[in-house]
This record gives C-alpha cells, structure tokens and sequence, in this order.
C-alpha cells in the first residue's frame, strides 16, 4: 500500500494541438484506471442527469478538469487503500455499504490532498485507526476541510459512480439481476445525496463581515514596499517586473491568470484610456507553459492609469527587450533568470511574488487576496459618486468580467453589508438606548 499512496500523482500532458489535460497516473506514467481517467478527460454529461444546461454539455476547462483530478485521487487511493476497487463493485453490482460510505466521508472531511505543480502533494495513509487519530488531532488542532471541498469529494464519488453504473449497467434489458443491481444503485445515490445536502447547511467556517481583507495599515505598507525606489522592497532583482504584476492586481482586480495572459499585442496605448484587453483564448497554441494560463472570466477591456501603462511600456522596451527568448512569444511578464530565462512567467511564479511583498509587511498575502481588497475600494469609490447599490452591482460584474447572473457580487460585498447593517442599528439604539449621563 505505500507503494501506492507513494506512486498514485497527477500529471499534466499535452495532446497533438498543445491542449493540456490531466492524468491520474500511477509509477510516473501509467494511468491509475481507465475508467477513472475516461471520466476525468471524456465524460461529464451522464444521460442519467434530468436537467443539463447548455455549458454543461460544453468541454470543461483544463483548469476544472485538473481540480477533478486531484478529487478522483483522493478518492482512488482511499478506496484502494481500504481494498475495494470501485470498478470491480459497481460491475457485479454490490456498490458501497453505509459503513464504506461513512468512512469516505469521515476522510473527506479531515485530510487535505493540495494541489502542487511542480511536487505532487503526498496522501496520507487513510486507514481506520488513522481516521480516527486524525478526528481527535483535527478537533483540537486543525480546522476541517472547507465545506466546499468536503462537498467537492462527495459530488466527485457520486459522479464517478454514476458513469461507472452508466459504462456497465445503464439501459440493460430487465431482469432480476438487472433489477437487483438497479435497486442498490438508487439506494447509494439517495444516502450520499442526502448527505450532501444536509452537509451544505452545516458550514462551520466563521468569518467576521467587519475584517476587512487588508487593513488599512498593512494595504498603505504594501503600496509603499512594491515600489522599485522603496528602501525596503523585498526584491534584489526583478523590481520592475515585480511592482508592475503587484500594481496590475492592486488597481484593477483582475485574476493571476489574466496577468499571466497578458500579451503585448493586448496593451492598447490611448492618452486619453490607457487599458489592455482581457481575452479568452483556451488551448493558446502560443502558451508552451506546463500550466497554461487561463482567463475565467468574460473577456473584457480593463482600464489602467497613464502611470501603470508607463511602466508597463518601459518594462517592455527594456528588460523584456534585452532578455534571451523573450522574442519568442508575446506574452508581457516573463521569467529573468534561470533555465526558464525569457520564458512566460508560471503561477508558482508570480504568488511567490505576491506571497514575498505580503511577508515584508507581516500578512499572509497572495493574488485573490488583492482581488477582494479592490471590491472592498471600489465599492468606497462608488457610493462617493452617489451610485446606486444596483448600479454599483452592474458596474461591478462588468469591471469583474462577471456574467449577468452571477452572485459572486454579494460575496466581494459581505463587508460593506455589515458595516451599513452596523450603522443602522447603531442609530436605531442611540434612539431606543435611555441617557446614562444622569439626565432626568
């Protein structure tokens, strides 16, 4: 079994037109299961699911397929770990007993499988006295997983089973068998159905509305240590670079993947609205790197000031302009050193950047992190020019790369919620409060 929690990791590949697709492999190369990787690359539309919109039945993206890998891990070497190959049980028709079920959950629940993407993370062995261990270390020490990723697992096992029903069992002639089979596949569905359903009501993660993302103290350190001329600048080398990547998150809210995207040939130098144009282009064929990078959001244009679009430009014509294979693709942000010298920057890359300037001034910093202190700013910005909260909401999505229906809105904006809910009930007790000052 060690040689298996050891072996079982995640690789990324690249198929004949540069697309990259995650494998669960097994000794370096050797997919885990075949089953496993069909569904993970292939197959996400069962006929089994009654309603499916139309996005559903697109390709999913690289970077969700690569987030299912990392659950179908977890939940292969749980299983094979504790004997039972999921396979085998689905196709004679056995699936998993209540207990099974259980002690997936309890593991869900308690360990963490990070992603990595240069090690893959090592799984910890999942036996029963370790769960156990693992329960009363976690109730004393470490919080649980979040209620996401705990969902996540679950959804994952469901789905997985589901297709491995659909490859063995699905639209067979009836027969006893068949009946018998069908009879403990509703019986699985309906027990971790209700499991998760009754798990999405039970979020124990607190967080107080009233923290902002950054203080206020800790933001004005950072604005000031990213500059190149800052005496404190974390950096030997790179500056430039560095403060140019840290002020395009600061000032415009965009994702590290759009960072990563951005290309020369996206920079649109207008006096009057210096911007840059936010695409979305999956399977560049131009993005050699192992993990490409991606924009989630709509593509949009994103305004910058005349200042950012200086350094931008003063980057380019100089560093980026005198750096060995720099002239061999067109994205703006490159590495400065090392084998990977003039090559576009990698994620590791640029939230080491970000994690290094956060240390300089004592907070745990990384990219989303800045993401959230720019909606707390805008929506400062926008209720002194007397917007209205659904115009603020509009402006939002827009500036977000959001599609209309999103709700990631209400998420960015939970701390000014608190805070106007705390005026009001500020006012309303100083009004309902007796005067303590011995007044009569």
């Amino acid at each position: 079994m060690n040689n298996l929690r050891d072996n079982v990791q995640v690789r990324i590949y690249k198929d004949i037109k540069g697309a990259s697709f995650p494998v669960v492999v097994r000794n370096g190369f050797l997919p885990c299961c075949l089953y496993l990787n069909t569904y993970l690359n292939d197959n996400h539309n069962s006929p089994l699911s009654k309603t499916r919109s139309r996005s559903s039945k697109q390709s999913l993206s690289f970077y969700t397929r690569k987030k299912y890998a990392y659950e179908l891990k977890f939940l292969y070497c749980f299983f094979m770990e504790n004997g039972i190959d999921l396979v085998e049980r689905v196709a004679r028709g056995s699936f998993l007993s209540i207990e099974e079920i259980d002690d997936y959950i309890r593991a869900c629940k308690f360990y963490v499988d990070t992603e990595d993407d240069n090690k893959d993370s090592t799984l910890v062995s999942l036996t029963d006295k370790r769960i156990r261990d693992a329960i009363h270390a976690t109730s004393n020490s470490q919080p649980e997983v979040s209620a996401h990723t705990f969902n996540q697992r679950l959804n994952r096992l469901k789905a997985y089973i589901e297709f491995l029903y659909v490859c063995h069992h699905y639209d067979r002639a009836d027969t006893e068998q068949q009946i018998s089979t069908d009879a403990q596949f509703n019986k699985f569905k309906l027990y971790i159905s209700s499991v998760i359903s009754n798990s999405r009501k039970d979020n124990t993660v607190v967080k107080d509305p009233f923290e902002p993302a950054i203080s206020a103290d800790k933001f004005f350190d950072l604005l000031e240590i990213i500059q190149v001329r800052s005496s404190d600048n974390p950096f030997k080398s790179s500056k430039l670079r560095n403060q140019i990547i840290a002020q395009i998150l600061i000032d415009t809210g965009v994702r590290v993947g759009a960072v990563l995207k951005l290309k020369v040939s996206d920079l649109v130098d207008d006096w009057g609205n210096p911007r840059f144009r936010l695409t979305r282009t999956p399977n560049d064929p131009t993005d050699t790197r192992h993990l490409p990078a991606a924009n989630k959001t709509k593509a949009l244009s994103v305004s910058i000031s005349r200042d950012l679009m200086k350094l931008i430009k003063l980057y380019i014509e100089t560093v980026r302009q005198s750096t060995s294979n720099s002239h061999e693709h067109d994205f703006v942000f490159i590495s400065e050193k090392g084998k990977t010298i003039g090559k576009p920057m990698s994620y590791n890359a640029i939230h080491k950047v970000i994690k290094t300037f956060g240390e300089s001034v004592g907070i745990a910093l990384h990219p989303h992190l800045l993401r959230h202190k720019w909606n707390e700013l805008f929506e400062d910005k926008a209720r002194e020019k007397g917007f209205s909260a659904d115009k603020i909401e509009d402006l939002r999505k827009y500036a977000m790369g959001w599609v209309e229906d999103s709700k990631m809105a209400s998420v960015y904006n939970e701390f000014q919620l608190a805070v106007t809910v705390a005026e009001i009930s500020s006012k309303n007790q100083s009004q309902s409060v007796p005067n303590l000052k011995g007044d009569q």
